[in-house]
């Protein structure tokens, strides 16, 4: 067998790519067709309806309309066929599309064969505001003469309409059906999303303060403006009786709650005028939800725009005369409303004959929530201002209060200091009279009788100094070592004792630790201590005394000064004289328990902390 010659192979790829290449050379040079934007304005109308399909191509009618039909005696389902010839001077290579601004319940056939809605499932059973976009094969166009034929519902009141139908590219149908969802189906989408979200918070306040009415009915106006709007752009199966009180009741409602609204923003009620409009409005909304009249609708809407002129009229007084921010922008937002809800109507009515047909009353409540944030924001600079007022006077006052505190602390110190110093001038004249005067006394009288000379004047007077000793330790600062000023006590006190005789058993340990006690407590200790001695020496004539002290579990600690001398009767003892009297009145400042034993084995006193 002979092997192909590779060569010829090699010619035969370049060949194939050099055809591919002139072929792609020849449709890129290839004249486009393209037709212009051609706007369809005027329509054939077939009185006698042809069931699903359209009247055959060589029908033609002397009936002519702009887009608008109107039946006299509608029946559910009633629709019509309208016709509209579109000349072509040549069949179009690019892509083609059929917009349609609005229409309720159509359907589209070119040349007879229907086109699909690319915009919409089901363009017979969608939101009578949404536009409509249709993508035309080129192949069912030809060049001359197309036909497109549209099968148009009515509404229970007979009536039916299709705006703004044009043919052209694609892309520039594209471009006006982004711009007309946007502005009549996204936007009031967001807008009733933004109503909710500032009317629940309103009407959540109101609740809480119910005496801030003006955020009530800002709030229900926000709700019903997001119910209301809500007909724009949800799915509506038919033009029944509820669909359109649907798009009358709520705003009937809204703008009678921006109306007491306005009154509340000036301050001002109307209790009787309010009640009959309530009144007013809900017999309205009774019989337009049960009689099928359309002249009701226009009824409702005259007599609230005469509502709606009279409150423009009564807020730009109430501005005149007290001028503020809040009325401003409360007067601003009424004649916006009042000119989109004037658009909107001349709109509904055919009066303005706009392509886009885009209802602007829906985005009016976005300029009445700038009126409720400057209203907000004044109230709370008001508040603002309100409490750093009556912070500064309640700072003065609390300054005033802690200067009057400061003057009557010095002055209770001050008593209690002079209380102080006379308890202490008390006791030590008390024991001056009692020791070292009642001594100096009866030396003086043994002198003078001379039963007392030499040493035992010399012991006497010595005696006197050792009572003036402890009566001025009794005046220096204790410091807050009990045990520390117990061992001056015992180096004062022992040369006495033992010149008297009488011999001092110390029972405390030098390991022994100090309790946590103030100089004070340590004073009011050692007096006490003192105090039992001086009534030992004076009263008992003991052989020995004895100082006992430790230490008890959890910081505890007892201290005890005991005599083996003459005791006595405590209960017949204690209201004679001051002495168990400061000892217990101490001993509660400590504060400790104190106990006083006395017998015919001597006398004990006790005291106990922890």
């Amino acid at each position: 067998m002979r092997p192909p010659d590779s060569g010829s192979s090699r010619c035969s790829v370049v060949a194939w790519l050099i055809g591919w290449a002139l072929l792609l050379h020849m449709a890129a040079a290839w004249p486009q067709v393209s037709i212009p934007r051609i706007a369809v304005r005027d329509f054939e109308v077939f009185a006698e309806p042809t069931g699903a399909v359209p009247p055959a191509g060589t029908a033609r009618s002397a009936e002519r309309t702009d887009g608008h039909i109107t039946l006299p005696v509608p029946a559910d389902g009633a629709y019509r066929w309208l016709r509209a010839r579109v000349l072509l001077d040549a069949v179009p290579t690019s892509a083609v599309a059929l917009y349609v601004s609005s229409a309720n319940r159509a359907r589209v056939f070119v040349n007879g064969e229907q086109v699909a809605n690319a915009s919409v499932s089901d363009a017979e059973s969608f939101g009578w505001n949404h536009p409509l976009f249709y993508s035309i094969p080129t192949a069912l166009l030809r060049s001359g003469e197309n036909i497109v034929d549209v099968r148009l519902s009515v509404n229970r009141f007979g009536k039916g309409a299709i705006h703004g139908m044009s043919i052209g590219p694609h892309a520039t149908q594209q471009e006006l059906y982004d711009s007309a969802f946007f502005w009549r189906v996204t936007g009031p989408q967001i807008t009733s999303l933004v109503m909710l979200l500032l009317g629940f918070p309103a009407l959540l306040y109101w609740f809480r303060r119910r005496r801030d009415a003006a955020y009530g009915w800002f709030g229900l106006a926000c709700v019903l403006a997001s119910v209301r709007n809500g007909h724009l752009f949800i799915v509506a199966p038919s033009f029944s009786a509820w669909y359109e009180a649907w798009a009358s009741v709520p705003l009937h409602w809204m703008l009678v709650s921006l109306i007491f609204f306005s009154f509340r923003m000036c301050g001002r009620s109307f209790p009787r005028v309010e009640r009959a409009l309530l009144v007013a409005s809900a017999v309205w909304t009774l019989i337009v939800l049960t009689l099928p009249y359309p002249q009701l609708f226009s009824l409702g809407y005259v007599w609230l725009t005469a509502l709606w002129v009279a409150t423009i009229g009564f807020v730009a007084l109430q501005l005149r005369r007290t001028p503020r921010l809040e009325l401003v922008l409360l007067l601003f937002a009424l004649l916006v409303a009042q000119a989109l809800g004037a658009l909107d109507l001349l709109l509904q009515l055919g009066v303005r004959n706009s392509e886009e047909r885009i209802y602007w009353m829906p985005y009016s409540l976005v300029v009445f929530s700038l009126v409720m944030g400057a209203n907000l924001v004044d109230t709370f600079a008001r508040a603002r201002t309100q409490q750093e007022r009556i912070n500064e006077e309640l700072d003065q006052r609390l300054a005033a209060r802690e200067r009057e505190l400061a003057i009557e602390n010095q002055r209770v110190l001050q008593l209690q200091s002079e209380r102080v110093a006379a308890a202490e001038r008390e006791r030590i004249v008390r024991d001056i009279h009692d020791g070292l005067g009642s001594q100096l006394i009866s030396s003086i009288l043994l002198v003078e009788s001379g039963s007392m000379a030499g040493p035992a004047l010399a012991g006497v007077l010595r005696e006197c100094v050792d009572d003036l000793r402890l009566a001025i330790d009794s005046l220096k600062p204790a410091g807050n070592d009990l045990l520390l000023v117990l061992g001056n006590f015992r180096y004062r006190m022992e040369p006495r004792l033992v010149q008297a005789g009488v011999r001092l058993d110390w029972q405390i340990a030098a390991a022994d630790i100090s309790p946590p006690l103030s100089s004070d407590q340590v004073l009011h200790t050692l007096r006490i201590v003192q105090e039992a001695f001086t009534n030992a020496l004076k009263h008992a004539q003991p052989r020995c005394m004895t100082v006992r002290y430790e230490t008890r579990p959890g910081g505890g600690w007892g201290l005890e000064v005991s005599d083996d001398g003459e005791g006595f009767d405590v209960t017949t003892h204690l209201g004679r004289g001051d002495g168990l009297r400061n000892m217990r009145s101490r001993a509660a400042q400590i504060p400790a328990q104190i106990e006083i034993d006395s017998g015919s084995r001597g006398t004990t006193v006790r005291m106990t902390s922890g």
